[in-house]
């Protein structure tokens, strides 16, 4: 049980919705772990009051928060720096509060490539597919290309958009993405669409991609990769497994972006099995 009293520092998340959140359950159970007195909460902050949000931060000396849909590229404005990481990346999911000096960060990207690293899903010489270009897929690209993926290739319901961050990337790093399909001999497959996901259960991501008709090109060689972790197991990662595939779903990237997010929060370095108890305690997973 977390003691509050007096000397008790402030934590949050703010998002807009907000109520369906982990966060706060997997922070407050880390601070409990490792005996810092910290508490985390969730804030319901509708776009017109993020900026009031951000002055609140300053105000309450909150140390730090997490932020979610649909303010990670708005905040970027209220803030007093912001990494060069996060604007290459073109989003912020974390604020550090220095001092009254407000600090932006990403740890979305990094949380995912750590969770692959830590399943022995090697990212560098990998040929990768990535289903959906929404807006978690730039962030990911860019940090699977930095962590040295050999090739990318992003599809995509409307092609045009997938042919539209083709070129921002081109821009950024200087890396070619493919949006048609020159081979399916992938070594990792990644689901960043809501198919699979509450109410869309028995849909899969493929379903509204042209240039794949069934799941055949997927088989022992190759890792299946679903950015949705409830249900723990979609559609797609199940039919994936059956195939012979290794499958992982989206918790662990949850659980690692947090992990790193708290580190910087609390200027503290979490024990290497913190990611397994949180699974275990939090998740019962």
């Amino acid at each position: 049980m977390i003691k509050i009293d007096g000397h008790t520092q402030h934590l949050g998340i703010i998002g807009y919705p907000i109520e369906h959140t982990f966060s706060p359950a997997m922070h407050n159970f880390i601070s409990e772990a490792v005996h810092n007195n910290f508490i985390y909460s969730a804030y319901l902050i509708p776009p017109e009051q993020l900026e009031n949000a951000i002055n609140a931060v300053r105000a309450l000396d909150i140390k730090g928060i997490n932020v979610t849909a649909p303010h990670k590229v708005e905040v970027m404005q209220y803030l007093d720096e912001v990494t060069d990481t996060a604007r290459e990346l073109g989003s912020v999911n974390t604020v550090v509060n220095r001092g009254g000096k407000l600090y932006g960060y990403n740890t979305d990207a990094d949380g995912f490539c750590m969770m692959l690293e830590k399943n022995d899903i090697a990212i560098k010489g990998s040929n990768i597919l990535i289903i959906g270009a929404g807006g978690v897929t730039r962030p990911t690209v860019i940090r699977l290309i930095d962590n040295g993926a050999s090739a990318i290739t992003v599809l995509n319901r409307t092609k045009e958009k997938a042919d539209s961050l083709a070129d921002d990337i081109m821009k950024v790093k200087g890396f070619k993405i493919n949006t048609t399909v020159n081979s399916f001999d992938f070594d990792i497959v990644i689901n960043t669409t809501s198919a699979g996901m509450e109410p869309q259960e028995n849909a899969l991501p493929t379903d509204s991609i042209s240039e794949i008709s069934d799941l055949s090109f997927i088989n022992e060689n190759t890792a299946v990769v679903d950015m949705i972790y409830n249900p723990s197991e979609t559609r797609f990662l199940k039919e994936s497994r059956e195939r012979g595939a290794k499958t992982l779903n989206g918790l662990g990237m949850l659980i690692y972006q947090g992990i790193i997010a708290y580190e910087l929060f609390t200027d503290t370095k979490l024990p290497s099995n913190i990611g397994e108890l949180i699974q275990r305690e939090v998740f019962n997973r």
